[in-house]
C-alpha cells in the first residue's frame, strides 16, 4: 500500500509534464506561423517599395510622367492646340474630383428600384454639357463633337461576372467611339480610358486604353456599323473583359476595383443602342449563365384595375341624417354663393334651397325686364334708315312699292 502510494504522485506529475509539453509545443508553432506570415508580409512590402523606387527612378532617368510615356512623346501627341487643352482640363478634373469624393454605391433606394424594376433600372443619362439625344431608355445619339455619356446607376457587385453589349447603329467612318467602364464623375468631353478609373475599347483601332491617352494595348479589330462589342466586369477580382460579335478576347484590364457605369464616348456624331440583358445577348455563355445586370422583369405588380373592387374592405361609407338630428360639424359643406361670399350649409338647407331655385330663376326671368330690339338711329338721309323706321322692323329686306319713286343714292368715289 506504502508503495502505490508512493508510485500516485509520480503518476500525476509525469502527465503534467506531458501536458507543458504539449504546450510548448503549441506555443512554439503558432509563433513558426505568425514569424512566417509576417516574413511573407515584410518580403512583400519590401518589393512593392523596391517596385515603386525602381519605377521613379526609371521615370527620372528616361525623363517619363506618370502615364509612362516621356515627355518627347507627350509634346509630340499632344502637339495639337485642342488635345493638349483638353488634356490638362482633364487632369485637372481628376484633381478636383479625386475617386470616392462623390459617394456612388448602390443606395437602398435604388436597390429597391432594381427590384421593382429588374434591368429595366438601367439607362443613360445625357447632361446638359453633352451635345447628344436620348433616343430611349438605351439608345443614345451623339450629334457632333467629343463627348460621353454614363448610365444612371453602377454595375452590382453582388454576383460574380456582369455583362453588356453595345451595338453601333451609326457612325461615319472618320468618327471613333470609345465603349467600356469608368468611375462617376467622368469628364464629359474626355474618351472613355484616357482618365483615371476607366477603361475603353476603341472601335477604330481596336486598342484597350486604361487610365491613359497615350497607351494602349492592341487587342482587337476596328468596329464597323452593325458591330456589337461586349464588356464583362468581374467585380471581386476587378477584371475587365471584351466580346466583338460574341467572340471573347483573352487579353484582360485588371485593377478596376471600383464602383464602374457603363460608359460610351464618341469624338463626332455617331448612335449606339444598348443591351443591359432586357434581350439575348450576342454572347452566348452570358445568356446561359445569366451575366445581365438584373433580372429581365422586376417584382413591381401592375396597378388595379380600375372599378374592380374584389378582395377589397369598405372601411366607412357616407350617411343621411335625419330630419330630427342637428347637423354635425363634418357635414357643413362650404359652398359659395352668387355673390363669390363663403357660406355654410347644412344637408337639410341645400335640399330646401335647391327646392326653392326653380322658384326663384322664375320670378327672376319675369322681373328682368325686356329689351325691345329696334334698329338703331340712322340719319334721315337714309332712304333705307328711313324705310325701316317707318315698316317697325329689324330686317335688313325691305318692303319697297315698285311704283313708288326710287331715290338715287350718291355715287360711289373712284377708285384710286
Amino acid at each position: 500500500m506504502a508503495a502505490a502510494a508512493r508510485a500516485a504522485p509520480t503518476a500525476f506529475s509525469a502527465a503534467g509534464d506531458e501536458g507543458d509539453d504539449v504546450m510548448l509545443i503549441m506555443f512554439i508553432l503558432m509563433a513558426a506561423i505568425i514569424g512566417a506570415m509576417a516574413g511573407i508580409g515584410a518580403v512583400f512590402a519590401v518589393f512593392y517599395v523596391a517596385a515603386q523606387v525602381v519605377q521613379r527612378v526609371r521615370r527620372f532617368v528616361l525623363g517619363l510622367d506618370e502615364d509612362g510615356v516621356s515627355e518627347r512623346m507627350r509634346r509630340q501627341l499632344l502637339s495639337d492646340e485642342d488635345s493638349r487643352q483638353s488634356y490638362e482640363l482633364g487632369r485637372a478634373f481628376e484633381r478636383q474630383y479625386p475617386y470616392g469624393s462623390v459617394n456612388t454605391q448602390l443606395t437602398a433606394d435604388q436597390q429597391t428600384q432594381i427590384r421593382e424594376r429588374g434591368v429595366d433600372a438601367w439607362e443613360f443619362v445625357v447632361n446638359l454639357d453633352v451635345n447628344a439625344m436620348l433616343q430611349s431608355r438605351t439608345e443614345v445619339l451623339f450629334m457632333g463633337g467629343e463627348n460621353c455619356v454614363q448610365t444612371n446607376l453602377p454595375l452590382p457587385k453582388s454576383n460574380s461576372v456582369y455583362y453588356f453589349e453595345m451595338k453601333i447603329v451609326e457612325k461615319p467612318a472618320d468618327v471613333s467611339m470609345w465603349i467600356g467602364l469608368a468611375t462617376k464623375p467622368y469628364p464629359a468631353w474626355r474618351m472613355t480610358g484616357w482618365n483615371r478609373y476607366s477603361a475603353g475599347y476603341c472601335t477604330n483601332t481596336g486598342r484597350v486604353h486604361q487610365n491613359s491617352p497615350f497607351q494602349g494595348a492592341h487587342i482587337g479589330e476596328e468596329l464597323l456599323v452593325g458591330d456589337i462589342l461586349g464588356v464583362g466586369y468581374q467585380p471581386r477580382s476587378g477584371i475587365v473583359w471584351f466580346t466583338r460579335n460574341g467572340r471573347r478576347y483573352k487579353e484582360i484590364v485588371s485593377g478596376m476595383l471600383y464602383d464602374l457605369f457603363p460608359t460610351v464616348s464618341a469624338d463626332g456624331p455617331c448612335s449606339f443602342s444598348a443591351n443591359f440583358g432586357q434581350r439575348g445577348f450576342v454572347f452566348i455563355e452570358a445568356n446561359v449563365k445569366r451575366w445581365g445586370l438584373g433580372p429581365i422583369e422586376g417584382a413591381m405588380q401592375p396597378p388595379p384595375i380600375y372599378g374592380a373592387d374584389q378582395n377589397t374592405i369598405l372601411l366607412d361609407t357616407a350617411s343621411t341624417p335625419s330630419d330630427d338630428e342637428e347637423p354635425s360639424p363634418e357635414d357643413t359643406v362650404i359652398l359659395i354663393d352668387t355673390a363669390n361670399m363663403l357660406r355654410a350649409q347644412s344637408p337639410r338647407q341645400q335640399e330646401q334651397r335647391q327646392q326653392r331655385q326653380p322658384t326663384q330663376q322664375r320670378s327672376r326671368r319675369d322681373a328682368r325686364p325686356r329689351t325691345v330690339h329696334r334698329p338703331p338711329l340712322y340719319q334721315k338721309e337714309d332712304p333705307i334708315a328711313a324705310q325701316l323706321l317707318e315698316a317697325g322692323s329689324t330686317s335688313l329686306v325691305a318692303t319697297v312699292d315698285p311704283n313708288a319713286k326710287q331715290v338715287d343714292s350718291p355715287p360711289l368715289p373712284p377708285s384710286t
